[in-house]
């Protein structure tokens, strides 16, 4: 349905949606405004269920993930050593 709109609208609406991480997250303070229209364009929502392995080490990383709501385990040798 985004897709539909024009660009700047579906700029705005990706602001909009994505507000809460982009102003929480001290990644991006002091960013330009153009620039988080950018980053939120780029933005994808993703659900993950308990259990799901989302970054196996060694792996070649495509994506950087931020944690809205939950938790994550961070493994080592099927070892629990942190919760985030």
């Amino acid at each position: 349905v985004l897709k539909g709109f024009p660009e700047c609208l579906q700029a705005d609406i990706c602001l909009h949606l994505n507000k809460t991480l982009l102003q929480s997250c001290k990644a991006f303070r002091g960013a330009t405004k153009g620039c988080l229209r950018a980053l939120a364009m780029r933005f994808k929502t993703t659900h993950a269920p308990p259990g799901d392995t989302l970054v196996h080490c060694g792996d070649v990383l495509t994506a950087l993930y931020f944690v809205a709501r939950g938790s994550i385990e961070i493994l080592r040798d099927d070892i629990v050593v942190a919760i985030l």
